[in-house]
């Protein structure tokens, strides 16, 4: 007999076992709480944002609203572009018609900071948070979660907003892309700067609707990274001199727990990584100005905002800094409306593939965007 998990889709026999007579699944079987349950009704879903779409912007999220009534889409912006923002009309009217309507990210700290922005937008319903530590308002009618909390919502939502589907963990985790296909039972948006290989190929036959955005709203170009050769040994005293001459404040970029933490000491600046005990209290002092740099693992690499700051990557030919991933560190300068500017920097021992891939798609998005600016 077939068997299918009803949670995370999987029909590998080899990842089932057998408990009084029934058939499990052994691969999402760590995924253990309480569900969901049915949405609360709403009553009104108007939201106000803090300030005014551009004509492209607002072209788009009306085209996002008309075209997702009936297909999935992939909205490719790059970073910077007010992703969220082209969603809030189509969120906005799924709601007034009672439907219930999920936004997931792969990371616990983008869930996070996308609560704060959805809250300020939509202040007369409440949107409910589930990530690690976090599980308020589960029967919410707008949730903001990450991709590890919908297996608690098997068909639950009329509408789900993937948010970057090709960051880690989510990209590559059969299970996590289980449970996302799983909890829609309407349509899901994909936004994304950099869609992976499996969504282009779906573009290319057709079978998902794609539209772009090249141009963020200030209109000025993305920042083109500095690339510099350097070995290995001087990358630390670089960096140290690097950001003695920062007017902005700074993230540096290590490919590593092991390189952050030697980088530390040396650098007498913090280090955030993904297991860090104090991560979040970090993110916010950093935000907040009360440090001026911040070491990072590639925990920061999307999905985060912070006003006016410049961006160092050592060891940018390592593996780990693949394209996609730089051109998501690149997205974190000149996003602010008042202070477009900021440096981005590649130090690296030879130009990988992943570095030179990033150089060339961050020029081509640029070429785009001028080409529309002078129509």
């Amino acid at each position: 007999m077939a068997f299918l998990c009803q949670r995370c889709g999987n029909t590998d026999l080899r990842f089932t076992f057998t408990h009084q007579g029934q058939r499990h699944c052994r691969r999402c079987l760590g995924y253990q709480g309480e569900s969901g349950g049915d949405a609360l009704k709403l009553n009104d879903a108007q939201y106000t944002l803090p300030f005014t779409l551009t004509p492209l912007q607002q072209a788009l999220s009306h085209r996002i609203n008309i075209l997702s009534e009936h297909q999935d889409i992939v909205v490719e912006a790059v970073c910077g572009a007010g992703k969220t923002e082209l969603v809030m009309e189509t969120i906005k009217d799924r709601l007034a018609k009672g439907q219930r309507v999920a936004v997931t990210v792969a990371r616990r700290q983008v869930a996070l900071q996308l609560l704060v922005r959805f809250r300020e937008a939509f202040q007369g319903i409440q949107v409910g948070v589930v990530c690690e530590g976090h599980r308020e308002a589960l029967n919410g009618a707008l949730i903001v979660c990450t991709t590890h909390q919908l297996y608690r919502y098997p068909q639950a939502f009329d509408l789900l907003v993937l948010d970057e589907p090709d960051a880690f963990p989510f990209h590559g985790d059969p299970v996590l892309q289980g449970f996302a296909r799983l909890a829609v039972k309407g349509q899901t948006i994909y936004l994304t700067a950099t869609p992976d290989r499996g969504l282009r190929q779906r573009i290319a036959k057709g079978s998902i609707a794609h539209l772009s955005l090249d141009q963020r709203p200030h209109g000025k170009p993305l920042p083109m990274p500095k690339v510099r050769l350097l070995p290995g040994e001087w990358m630390g005293l670089y960096a140290l001199l690097w950001l003695r001459n920062r007017k902005r404040q700074a993230l540096v970029f290590v490919p590593s727990v092991a390189r952050g933490k030697t980088l530390e000491r040396w650098l007498r600046i913090p280090l955030v990584y993904a297991g860090h005990p104090q991560l979040d209290q970090r993110i916010r002092a950093f935000s907040s100005h009360h440090h001026q740099s911040l070491l990072t693992t590639t925990v920061l690499e999307r999905g985060v905002t912070f006003k006016g700051i410049d961006v160092l990557v050592l060891w940018a030919d390592h593996p780990v800094y693949t394209r996609s991933v730089l051109i998501q560190i690149a997205g974190r300068v000149g996003r602010d409306v008042l202070d477009p500017g900021g440096e981005v920097s590649f130090l690296c021992g030879t130009l990988s593939d992943g570095v030179k891939d990033c150089v060339n798609d961050l020029r081509q998005a640029n070429r785009r965007a001028w080409s529309v600016s002078v129509q």
